[in-house]
């Protein structure tokens, strides 16, 4: 069709202006855009709306051996023939690629054709269908639904206790399952729904004409069906499927079996259970239960189903074969399970390993773990305990010692987590204790001294957001959360020595006297008098700390401040965060006759040292989160 003489540009374009009179699109790449290989170009199989390489290009391919291939590819519903050759243009590499419908009047005749058309259809049967079950594979799955956005539900089923059907009855009991599944699930579906075989015992169900309302009905219809079906030659086996669903709206198929399947896990923990959700939000994926959920881990098929039917009777069980699947399922259910039964020696990483990374994941602050195993020497049950283990049983055991232990185990974490919500009240009350005597403090303030109602609180809250960033940047200042709190919570006294100032000094609307100035430095130490007066609460961590900062806030690093003239690490860090907060406040709201400047002019100000000499590990963290300080300024705090 084409020649590999060189052709030039001007050539090309009439060329393929002919051909654009029989072919549906004609496209000329670069051989560096192939697949979009080039940065910023469109890869040559959007077209196809693909978000990956074709698995067999033609312009690869064509461009590879310097030749000319062609290959069909259905799109939809459709038949179409890509042509890809390979050209020189202007002496560079590059390929031609043409597409057309595939339709009869392209065909050889009508007979050849029929055959042609059934050439085509059963070999794109072959490649898309399960050869166990006749449902779609994986590979049907993602060629032509993964990247697409669609309308639909979408189901995910996991066929419960494949693996211990093929324990106890053989490989061809499970596989009689899934056959049996999938022609009882197919007997019910409309022309346009999808079966597909995703992965193992595992199912992909796509309803594109179902509406939302209808999806849980409809998974819950099929549960039954599975539950009421019987297995040919297996008459003791009884189907049960866990099933998770969601309807989405125009939106990405992948996400939505993804966002299937972390349902479908929750729905194994009771088995035979349908839960559907049409957000894919994690923390809305919560199912109720009305019992207690027991995982039980081992390797041992016979291990677990001893297990759980000890257990079933009292509580809701899901298994895990593995390690790996152990922590697969925590991580996508991390408040669906009550306590974890896990085996120490299992092939893949063993129990202690699990517990290590349970721990470094911190999930045992939430899932008790009682570890299992034939061992019961002292080292082995010593490590256990050391790791984070909640109890250890040796086997062989008793069902109630189990049971027992089991509910022992729950039990103490449930009053743990009662515990801890009475801890978390009290320190959310004493915050808002904290919150309320910040705005009395603020009025008063504002009343007697005639600053800002906001100063108070804006003093408090740049405490707070310095603070937090001096622990996280320096281990210098080892301040604790209690610590940082206490401080910024002392910071709101930093002035109250000003109570004492005469109003004729404080509020005075002519320009401070040098004597003026020099009874308002008096306020650092009559607040601190003040603090020191209170001999009942004088030794409390709250008056000691507010008492350094109501004397020393305004000392400066290099020993020019007052009233003590104190120089670096001599001045107690909670005074030095304060003067530092103080001073950026004073800066942008300004001050007698100095109008306010912008958040980054006061923080240039104060690290060039203009306004002050500061700790530069303090100035350093001011400077690193000087947007998020701007950010807090500019919000309205909150006022009595």
């Amino acid at each position: 069709m084409m020649s590999k003489k060189d052709r030039t540009r001007q050539q090309m374009e009439e060329e393929m202006r002919q051909l654009r009179k029989v072919f549906m699109t004609v496209r000329l790449m670069k051989a560096d855009e192939v697949q979009g290989g080039k940065k910023g170009s469109a890869p040559c199989y959007a077209q196809w709306r693909r978000s990956r390489p074709c698995e067999n290009c033609v312009a690869r391919q064509a461009l590879e051996k310097n030749t000319r291939k062609t290959r069909l590819e259905y799109f939809g519903q459709e038949l179409y023939e890509i042509t890809a050759s390979c050209v020189q243009v202007d002496g560079q590499l590059c390929v031609l690629e043409l597409t057309r419908k595939i339709d009869r009047s392209v065909l050889l005749d009508p007979e050849n054709g029929e055959r042609l058309l059934n050439s085509i259809t059963d070999e794109r049967e072959k490649r898309y269908r399960d050869p166990l079950t006749g449902a779609y594979n994986r590979t049907y799955y993602d060629e032509n639904y993964r990247y697409r956005s669609i309308t639909a539900g979408v189901a995910m089923l996991d066929m419960d206790d494949l693996k211990f059907s093929n324990d106890v009855y053989g490989s061809g009991a499970g596989n009689s399952v899934l056959e049996t599944a999938v022609s009882t699930i197919r007997r019910g579906l409309s022309e346009k729904d999808r079966l597909i075989r995703y992965d193992g015992g595992r199912l992909l169900l796509l309803l594109p004409d179902i509406r939302q309302e209808q999806l849980s009905p409809r998974l819950e219809q099929i549960r039954l069906q599975l539950q009421a079906a019987s297995v040919p030659g297996y008459s003791r086996i009884r189907m049960s499927a866990s099933i998770g669903g969601v309807w989405i709206d125009d939106e990405n198929v992948d996400d939505a079996v993804q966002h299937a399947e972390r349902l479908m896990h929750y729905a194994r923990i009771q088995k035979n259970t349908v839960i559907t959700e049409r957000q894919p939000e994690p923390h809305a994926l919560q199912p109720t239960h009305s019992r207690q959920s027991v995982l039980i881990v081992d390797d041992s098929a016979m291990n677990r189903m001893l297990l759980s039917q000890m257990l079933n009777s009292q509580f809701d069980t899901a298994e895990a074969a593995s390690g790996e699947d152990c922590l697969r399922l925590l991580e996508q259910n991390p408040t669906g399970i009550s306590v974890v039964l896990l085996d120490i020696h299992m092939t893949g990483i063993d129990g202690f390993t699990v517990l290590e990374a349970m721990s470094q994941r911190g999930m045992l602050e939430e899932i008790p773990v009682i570890m299992i195993s034939s061992e019961d020497n002292v080292d082995t049950v010593r490590r256990a305990f050391d790791l984070g283990a909640s109890d250890y049983i040796s086997r062989p055991f008793d069902a109630r010692v189990v049971y027992q232990r089991i509910t022992n185990t729950i039990r103490m974490y449930a009053k743990q987590r009662r515990l801890s919500a009475m801890v978390a009240d009290q320190v959310s009350q004493k915050e808002k204790r904290s919150q309320m005597m910040i705005g009395i403090l603020s009025r008063v303030v504002e009343r007697r001294n005639g600053e800002s109602r906001t100063h108070v609180q804006h003093i408090s809250t740049l405490t707070g957001m310095l603070l937090d960033h001096l622990v996280q940047k320096t281990e210098t200042y080892p301040l604790t959360q209690e610590m940082r709190r206490t401080i910024s919570m002392a910071s709101v006294l930093h002035d109250i020595g000003k109570m004492e100032i005469g109003e004729q000094v404080l509020n005075s609307p002519e320009p401070r006297t040098p004597e003026d100035e020099e009874t308002m430095r008096q306020h650092t130490l009559l607040g601190a008098r003040m603090l020191e007066e209170l001999d009942a609460y004088r030794d409390e961590d709250f008056v000691r700390v507010a008492y350094q900062i109501c004397r020393w806030h305004h000392e400066r690093y290099d020993g020019s401040g007052y009233p003590d003239q104190l120089v670096g690490e001599q001045i107690p860090i909670a005074a030095q965060v304060v003067g530092l907060a103080d001073a950026y406040e004073t800066l942008t709201t300004g001050s007698g006759s100095q109008p306010p400047v912008p958040c980054a002019t006061a923080v240039q100000m104060l690290c060039t040292g203009e306004a002050g000499a500061f700790n530069p590990v303090l100035l350093d963290c001011l400077r690193e989160i000087e947007n998020e300080i701007d950010d807090a300024m500019r919000r309205r705090p909150e006022t009595l």
